[in-house]
Formats: structure tokens, C-alpha cells, sequence
């Protein structure tokens, strides 16, 4: 019997296309069940045209709104009597609406304040090299043993994104998105200059609108590289890295649209580390990390707003050379 199923992660860009897998992953093995996201604005872009999700619920965390719209999508929650509620995201306000769904399976982290009320729980334990969309299907076995292993995130651009990418050259290009969230997972943006003067290939910026001076900065006097930060639509950049030579990137959310579009990939870790589970899962990849092992790296599980030392000696000790050698690797697999 097809059941209602909700999905839950209202954290930012780069946790809701990982969590992606596990939507993969429930409808490879329920493909009848009628299954609904949760994300925050503007994360419901993508999910814009999707082929099987049927509804996308989107929290608006604007403060003046937050607490108004979360009490909104908690009454629609359990208005609509869902069947099972996966919740992928470790925080209260998440926690609540879980339990308040009275959904007569529910899902979600031990780490969770309100997993007493959750009836499957695990721990979400990090740093032991599990990556964050094993964590996820681990998550669903608990109620479905037989769940496939090996899923990656998957997106679905629609034409009209395709265009898009088309629009700004992305298609055999070498994608660089040199921004982040966290001014300690970013390699240095004097690195990114060095790099783009040394790379001899056509290279698109991407980023997010709150980037595009960065990206215009890092572009100035070279005709080989575009600024495309902020011109296209969550899914238009989907498209493109799916239509890209290779991505290079932060830890931070576009290296995971890469793996889902299986775009070849050079990672770049700075202050965190791959065992934390973020790491690339696109088939052809490389990791670079700093030279030297460095005492204070990792700084803590998530980026921060500056180098709690002052030097930052794990982006500039993260060097040219390596970045390119890296590249070259990735595009000659």
C-alpha cells in the first residue's frame, strides 16, 4: 500500500543535496509512496519540476517570519497524516515538528533533542570517516534493512536550466566556485588568483549573489575566465556543473552537486577534513589538503568566520601546485 512519507532537512544548500541520496534511495525501494520535502527558502528550488517528489514544503527562517511559518508548516504537517517522517536534521525545531506529525514511524538522529519521541534513532557519530550520505541510508535501515547502499545525491535539472548553464559557457568548462559560508573552509582567495593565472583553460566562476564581487575581484584582466556568480537559478547551477570539464571547490555546498552530477572533482580542505563526511563522491576526484600536518587542524566540526590562530596556515599552506596537479588528474581519468 503506498504511504505518505516526509522528508525533513531545513539546514542549508549543500545538507539538502546530500540528503538527496536518501529520497533516491526510499524511491528506488517504494517507488508507489507519495513523498514530500521539507527545506528552508530558497533550498524548494531544487526541487523545481522534480519527477516523483509530489509536494515541497519550504520554511522561510527570515527572522521577522521564522517562529509565524514554522507554526504554519507544523499545522500542515499534521493536517496531512503522514505515514512515516524522516528527519535528517539534528536540531530542536525540527525535533518538534517530527513529533507533533504523529506519523506512526518516525525517523531521525539520536543527536536530536527530541529523539526520545522519534521511533528509529541512531546516533550520528562524526569524524570516524563515514560520509554523510552513508549516515543518512544507516539512518533508513533502521526501518527498512533492505535499503540500497552506494546511492548518490541525485538533482534534476529541467531544459529551461540546461539553458541557463548554456547561457553563461558552463558546457566543457572549468567550473571554480571559490566562495563558502565559512571564511576558514574557503582557500585563500590571493591562492584562487594565483591558480586562475596558471590554469590554461577556459574557467567559469560560480557562486551565490552575495559572492559575485569576490568572483568579479578573481575574474579582473583575465580574458580566459567568466563571472557567472549569481546569474543562474539553484538548478541552472546544477545544470552546469553537470555540463562542466571539471569543478574545483571548497568543502563546502557546490563540491556536493558535483557528486551528484558525477562531475570530476578537485576538493579543496582547508580548516576541516574529509573524515568529517563531506567529502567528494563523484567517481573521478582528488582531495587536496594542506602540505604539512598542522596541530590546530582541524579547528572544530564545522568552519568558522576566522582562523581562531590568526594565520591560516591551512589555506596557504594548501598550494598552487597542487590544485593544478590535481586538475590535470581529474580531467586525464
Amino acid at each position: 500500500m503506498a504511504r505518505n512519507v516526509l522528508f525533513i532537512q531545513t539546514a542549508f544548500l549543500g545538507d539538502v543535496v546530500l540528503a538527496t541520496a536518501a529520497l533516491e534511495a526510499w524511491h528506488q525501494a517504494h517507488p508507489d509512496d507519495r513523498v514530500d520535502v521539507l527545506v528552508r527558502k530558497p533550498m524548494d528550488g531544487l526541487f523545481e519540476g522534480h519527477p516523483w517528489i509530489r509536494t515541497v514544503l519550504a520554511w522561510d527562517k527570515k527572522p521577522r517570519v521564522k517562529g509565524k511559518d514554522w507554526r504554519r508548516l507544523v499545522r500542515l504537517v499534521r493536517r496531512a497524516r503522514y505515514d512515516v517522517v524522516v528527519n535528517l536534521h539534528r536540531h530542536a525545531s525540527s525535533g518538534i515538528l517530527t513529533a507533533l506529525s504523529m506519523a506512526p514511524v518516525r525517523m531521525g538522529y539520536a543527536n536530536n533533542p527530541l529523539a526520545w519521541r522519534f521511533t528509529h534513532r541512531i546516533p550520528h557519530r562524526w569524524g570516524d570517516g563515514t560520509h554523510e550520505v552513508d549516515r543518512h541510508l544507516d539512518l533508513l535501515q533502521t526501518h527498512e534493512p533492505g535499503m540500497s547502499r552506494g546511492i548518490r545525491p541525485a538533482l534534476h535539472p529541467q531544459p529551461s536550466h540546461v539553458q541557463e548553464a548554456e547561457g553563461i559557457g558552463a558546457r566543457d568548462a572549468v567550473l571554480v566556485m571559490p566562495g563558502s559560508q565559512w571564511a576558514t573552509k574557503a582557500w585563500p582567495e590571493g591562492q584562487f588568483s594565483k591558480f586562475l593565472e596558471q590554469a590554461d583553460l577556459r574557467v567559469v566562476l560560480m557562486g551565490s549573489p552575495g559572492e559575485h564581487a569576490l568572483c568579479a575581484r578573481l575574474a579582473d584582466g583575465h580574458s580566459h575566465v567568466t563571472n557567472a556568480a549569481g546569474s543562474v537559478s539553484l538548478l541552472g547551477m546544477v545544470a552546469a556543473v553537470g555540463m562542466a570539464r571539471a569543478v574545483v571547490a571548497n568543502d563546502s555546498a557546490p563540491l556536493h552537486v558535483a557528486s551528484a552530477t558525477n562531475t570530476p572533482t578537485v576538493a579543496l580542505f582547508t580548516s576541516t577534513v574529509p573524515r568529517f563526511g563531506f567529502g567528494p563522491k563523484s567517481e573521478v576526484h582528488q582531495i587536496v589538503e594542506p602540505a604539512s600536518e598542522l596541530p590546530c587542524r582541524p579547528c572544530g566540526m564545522h568552519g568558522r568566520k576566522r582562523c581562531p590562530e590568526g594565520h591560516f596556515k591551512c589555506g596557504w599552506e594548501l598550494s598552487v601546485q597542487s590544485v593544478l596537479d590535481a586538475l590535470v588528474q581529474v580531467q586525464g581519468t
